[in-house]
């Protein structure tokens, strides 16, 4: 008997093995949510990581021309921004917007720099080192395909293009054109880049070669892209949106032709004072901006925007301050246009001309210009992880097309976007 029971009880018990099977459970989750978590952080490092590396090239670029830009104090512009699907005044073949971006996410930026990567050798078997160290520069985003034929519509990736002409056709080229214009007839960096130019494709099959193409070309789907759009000039991937703000202080008193301009915020030259470009909703930038209460975009008056001086701490004029022109040119009328563009921007030395303000004072214009003096340039760029890249190639590929909905480009943005700021001092602007 003791035997047999022995035997019948060497089993386990219904009960035990449910308590087993439940703590087995546990042991189990527990491991699939924390492979689960690990495997969470992993791809969101990886994502960062890959974020961080493509931000980093545009950013690096940027700083290394920035803070390296000439800006001579001899009355001629030396900088300049535009923006593309936009129409200034005096400025032709602007290219279209690109895919979904807005217009203000993709500000086509042009200096010049001595940059430290610049061409040093002329092409081909008898290279001889090439003189100077001024290069003509610039940034614009566009979108490529590295997956299909060139010009295909689809599987295209948005990034930054950086163009570098080097320093002998630089001096032969664009300096001439800036440098021998007169005050009553100026000429810009975009006169310059809009056209088509002489340089070195150090791609050019069977050797490098110089090359004569144009630079910046209106036709963004163009199957022959211009320079400033070519494979050689690529530098960061996954890139839709690049935001800039030109931190100025006031250059005070003006200069001799031009009357006497007194700060309107009245506050001391030393104070930093932001230039940003902005968009608005609507056919006109300019006639829209009249409804916008918040003092960031620039619009002040004589009295507190909203009754309220925390509304636009920074454009607040107090009462008494001295009476600024009223622009005569609609859709200007109801509207104090201050620290920002549209559609286009023009860096002196000493001065700055947002979008088409016109040189000569008294002309109906509003404020001859921005007694301002550049002295850094703040940049914002948005990078998509590779998730939210492949996603929108998927979209584009379903759709046939480089846009997608509004709607889903704004959702892949918003979750895949990562936003990354470098602040860079404008080294060599004492004016």
């Amino acid at each position: 008997m003791t035997t047999l029971s022995r035997k019948a009880r060497a089993g386990f018990t219904l009960l035990e093995v449910m308590v087993s099977t439940a703590i087995m459970v546990i042991i189990v989750l527990t491991v699939v949510t924390i492979a689960s978590d690990t495997l969470r952080v992993y791809d969101r490092a990886v994502a960062d990581l890959s974020t961080q590396s493509e931000s980093r090239g545009a950013l690096d670029a940027l700083e290394n021309d920035i803070s390296t830009a000439s800006i001579r104090a001899d009355g001629h512009c030396w900088m300049e921004v535009v923006v593309p699907g936009k129409t200034p005044a005096g400025v032709v073949g602007v290219p279209g917007v690109v895919g979904n971006l807005q217009a203000v996410d993709h500000p086509i930026v042009m200096l010049f720099a001595a940059p430290t990567d610049r061409p040093r050798w002329t092409p081909g078997a008898n290279r001889t080192a090439l003189r100077g160290d001024v290069c003509a520069i610039a940034y614009r985003i566009g979108q490529r395909s590295p997956f299909d034929a060139p010009g295909d519509t689809i599987q295209q990736v948005y990034g930054v293009y950086r163009t570098i002409i080097d320093p002998e056709d630089t001096f032969t080229d664009a300096l001439p054109l800036i440098l021998n214009s007169s005050l009553a007839a100026p000429k810009y960096p975009w006169d310059y880049w809009s056209g088509a130019h002489q340089f070195v494709n150090y791609s050019k099959s069977p050797t490098p070669d110089y090359e004569t193409r144009a630079l910046i070309d209106s036709n963004i789907a163009s199957t022959t892209p211009c320079w400033t759009m070519d494979e050689n000039n690529f530098i960061a991937s996954n890139v839709v949106a690049m935001n800039l703000v030109f931190w100025c202080s006031s250059s005070l008193p003006a200069t001799a032709t031009a009357p006497a301009l007194k700060d309107p915020c009245a506050r001391i030259p030393s104070v930093l004072r932001p230039v940003v470009c902005v968009g608005a909703s609507g056919s006109d930038d300019k006639g829209s901006l009249a409804a916008t209460s918040g003092g960031w975009l620039g619009l002040w008056k004589t009295a507190p925007l909203s009754n309220s001086p925390s509304d636009s701490v920074l454009r607040y004029a107090p009462l008494g301050a001295p009476t600024i022109p009223t622009p005569t040119a609609t859709p200007l009328a109801s509207v104090h246009p201050y620290d920002y563009f549209t559609s286009r921007l023009r860096v002196f030395s000493d001065r700055i001309y947002p979008d088409d303000y016109k040189l000569t004072p008294g002309s109906g214009e509003g404020l001859p210009y921005l007694p301002y003096t550049l002295k850094a340039v703040e940049v914002s760029i948005t990078v998509l992880t590779p998730d939210g890249s492949k996603e929108l190639r998927g979209l584009q590929m379903i759709n046939n097309s480089q846009k997608v909905p509004v709607a889903d480009f704004k959702r892949i943005v918003y979750l895949y976007g990562r936003n990354y700021t470098r602040y860079i001092r404008v080294l060599s602007n004492g004016g």
